[in-house]
C-alpha cells in the first residue's frame, strides 16, 4: 500500500480525500505556532479520522516518523515558510524510502506578484520600504476587503511577510534539494494540467509556448524529486 505524507497539510484536506477514496495510507504534518486551533481553519469541519493522522510540530521539531517511511511526499505553498531549508529537506529525505517520489509547489524570489499579499515585487523590497509600497496596492490586495483599514491589514499581513515568509531564488532550492534528490522541474506539466481542464483547445496548447521563466514569475516553481 502507498504510504504518503502531506507536508504542511493544514486541516488535512488531502488526507480526508484519500480516506474517502480509499487511496493509500496518508499522514500529515504541519507547524503549529500557537495562534489558534489548526483544525478550525478555513471554516471546515475536520473528520476525527483525519485529525488522528496529523502531527502538529513546533518550529524546528524533527518529523515524528521512522526512517524510510514514505513512498510519496507532497507540499503546496509550504517551502517559502521554512526557516531551515537544508535541515528540513534532510528530514524529508530521511523519512522517504529509496526510490520515493516528492512533488512540491511553492513561490520563489522570481515571482512578480507576491503570493500572500498580492502586491507586486514587495518581497524584493527592504523591510523598511514595504509599507509605503503596499499602501499603493491596498485596494486590490489579498484579504483587504476583510479589514477596515490599511493599518489593520498591514499589521497582520506585513508581519506575516516579514516573520514567516522567506523568498529564495530557484537556484538555491535546486542546490538544497540536489543534496538528497534527483530534481526535475515540472512547471509546464502543472500548467498543462490546469489548462487541460479548459474546453478551449487553443488554451490547452498554451503550455508548450510558455517559457519556464515566465511560469516562475507568474506562480512560482513545481519540482518532482526522486530519492
Amino acid at each position: 500500500m502507498l504510504t504518503a505524507l502531506d507536508f504542511g497539510c493544514g486541516n488535512g484536506r488531502i488526507i480526508t480525500r484519500s480516506i474517502e477514496a480509499g487511496i493509500g495510507e496518508f499522514q500529515g504534518a504541519d507547524t503549529y505556532y500557537g495562534d489558534g486551533e489548526i483544525f478550525a481553519r478555513d471554516g471546515e469541519t475536520v473528520p476525527p479520522a483525519t485529525r488522528e493522522r496529523i502531527k502538529l510540530l513546533m518550529p524546528g521539531d524533527a518529523l515524528p516518523f521512522d526512517d524510510d517511511t514514505f513512498d510519496f511526499v507532497c507540499s503546496n505553498q509550504v517551502f517559502e515558510h521554512v526557516v531551515d531549508l537544508r535541515g528540513t529537506i534532510a528530514e524529508l529525505a530521511r523519512v522517504t524510502r529509496p526510490g520515493g517520489v516528492h512533488v512540491h509547489l511553492f513561490p520563489t524570489l522570481e515571482l512578480v506578484k507576491e503570493a500572500h499579499l498580492g502586491v507586486p515585487l514587495i518581497h524584493r523590497l527592504p523591510a523598511g520600504k514595504r509599507a509605503a509600497w503596499a499602501r499603493l496596492f491596498y485596494s486590490r490586495a489579498y484579504y483587504a476587503k476583510e479589514t477596515a483599514s490599511f493599518e489593520e491589514w498591514w499589521q497582520e499581513m506585513g508581519t506575516f511577510l516579514a516573520e514567516k515568509t522567506f523568498y529564495r531564488p530557484r537556484a538555491e532550492y535546486d542546490a538544497a534539494f540536489g543534496r538528497h534528490f534527483h530534481v526535475t522541474h515540472v512547471e509546464h506539466q502543472k500548467l498543462e494540467y490546469h489548462l487541460g481542464r479548459s474546453r478551449l483547445r487553443p488554451i490547452r496548447a498554451l503550455p508548450r509556448l510558455v517559457p519556464t521563466r515566465l511560469e516562475l514569475m507568474r506562480v512560482g516553481t513545481a519540482v518532482h524529486l526522486r530519492a
